[in-house]
């Protein structure tokens, strides 16, 4: 069983320093655009090498540590996502908008 959020925070404590890193995060609307995903790469970057198969072992890991299961990457990437303002104006709501709307229309003639 994979531990919950608080706990593999207890067990990896380099995880705050994530954590407060995106709760410092704000969308101040003073910019054309926002986008959370330009600021959550560099960050997942880092949570994927404290976490999941790509963890960096460390000395005092042991050889089945719940660290290394994809299941407690996932669940600490999902929290730490969602604490992200959301994008505004970027071109991932551009592009997200235009497929939706290429979905929705009929198909073309060949």
């Amino acid at each position: 069983m994979v531990p919950s959020v608080e706990e593999l925070f207890r067990l990896e404590p380099r995880l705050l320093e994530l954590r407060r890193e995106v709760d410092a995060v704000a969308d101040d609307g003073r910019g054309s655009f926002f986008c959370s995903n330009y600021v959550w790469l560099p960050v997942n970057t880092r949570l994927r090498l404290l976490l999941g198969v790509a963890r960096i072992p460390q000395p005092d890991d042991d050889g089945g540590s719940v660290l290394f299961d994809s299941r407690a990457y996932e669940r600490v990437f999902e929290d730490l996502s969602r604490r992200l303002p959301p994008c505004r104006d970027c071109g991932c709501r551009r592009f997200a908008r235009e497929r939706a709307e290429a979905d929705a229309a009929p198909p073309k003639a060949k």
